[in-house]
């Protein structure tokens, strides 16, 4: 194995001298060679997220090139013994750079090199160019703040979005721009061509009209929005969105998978969802008239549902359960959603 070089200058941070980052381009295959996943630093790889990054490399792979955001690494070891006549950083083989923000991409693209069975079209993808971004100087506490800063600020969406609502109703346009940014809430599915699902056959995890009922109660604790909540969403929309698509991806890393498949557990069942919905709104969200915000470290309460058994077979469900269909071959436990008050109670004294 040989060192692998850098270009670029280190330009200082804050007028600090013991901390730099330099902005490059790396060829894939010694990204994917000099990697390291610290998991202090990150959470744990999301894998429902990695399929879709793929398709988008197989669908990009031509002349153009891959366009990915920078991948952003810190460089723990001190820079000057590996940077060579002020423009090139020469990093050895037994070195690794920590990743901050990019793992998904990276083992997205792994999975599609290994793939690959043409060895010079392989050859060709491992060495094309992406960009990156190496931090030096920074401790394990500065780097779990850069991870948490870029993806608590990442602007997913435009505010150009803003100018087209008009009379349309903000939260049918949030629902729908969410749902095409969020990969999570596209693996569990949501119609939106049906206002009520045939269970148990449907497995999808809700309507749409149950998807904005259910942002309702996570933004504000309550199904039906008022004038100036419907303004603090158009006032905040990057900020919700992105904090929407952030919580959706983390809510469907801990709960059962196929969460709309009523016959393993109560989640398609809309009584637990807006009970799911109070909680959330209760548990993390802050808000005032005119301002939402989100409490510190939020990703820990939504961590805790993943404690929870959720399938039917749970004794705890049983006083909500009724039999629907019944005596016929579709016969299944449904949950009405006016137990979602009772339901949340019980949610909330499994977790306190």
């Amino acid at each position: 194995m040989f060192s692998v070089k850098v270009l670029g200058s280190i330009d200082i941070i804050n007028s600090n001298n013991k901390k730099g980052v330099l902005s490059s381009q790396m060829k894939v295959k010694d990204i994917l060679n000099l990697h390291k996943i610290d998991k202090a630093v990150n959470r744990d790889i999301s894998y429902v997220r990695i399929p879709k990054i793929i398709k988008y490399i197989e669908n990009e792979d031509t002349n153009m090139g891959i366009f990915f955001p920078a991948f952003v690494f810190s460089f723990r070891e001190d820079p000057i013994p590996y940077y060579k006549n002020h423009f090139e950083l020469e990093i050895p083989p037994n070195e690794k750079l920590i990743v901050i923000d990019g793992q998904h991409r990276i083992k997205a693209l792994e999975n599609y090199a290994a793939k690959i069975e043409d060895e010079s079209q392989k050859e060709l993808f491992l060495n094309s160019s992406l960009t990156v971004q190496i931090y030096f100087g920074l401790s394990i506490d500065d780097e779990k703040r850069l991870f948490a800063d870029i993806n608590s600020n990442a602007k997913k969406v435009s505010m150009s979005l803003i100018t087209k609502f008009d009379s349309r109703d903000i939260l049918n346009v949030l629902v729908t721009e969410l749902y095409t940014l969020c990969d999570s809430l596209q693996v569990v599915k949501i119609d939106f061509e049906k206002s009520r699902l045939v269970r148990p056959n449907n497995d999808y995890f809700a309507t749409s009209m149950r998807l904005k009922g259910l942002i309702s109660l996570i933004l504000f604790g309550k199904k039906s929005l008022n004038k100036n909540d419907l303004d603090i969403i158009k006032s905040q929309y990057d900020d919700i969105i992105s904090f929407l698509n952030r919580l959706f991806e983390e809510l469907f890393l801990v709960l059962p998978p196929n969460p709309g498949n009523v016959l393993d557990s109560i989640l398609g069942h809309y009584g637990t969802q807006q009970a799911l919905g109070y909680y959330i709104h209760s548990a993390i969200v802050i808000s005032n008239n005119n301002l939402i915000s989100w409490v510190n470290n939020w990703e820990e309460d939504i961590e805790e549902l993943g404690s929870i058994d959720w399938s039917v077979n749970n004794p705890l469900w049983k006083k909500f359960l009724d039999i629907n269909r019944k005596n016929t071959p579709y016969e299944y436990f449904s949950i009405s959603e006016f137990a979602a008050d009772e339901l949340y109670s019980v949610i909330k004294k499994q977790l306190y």
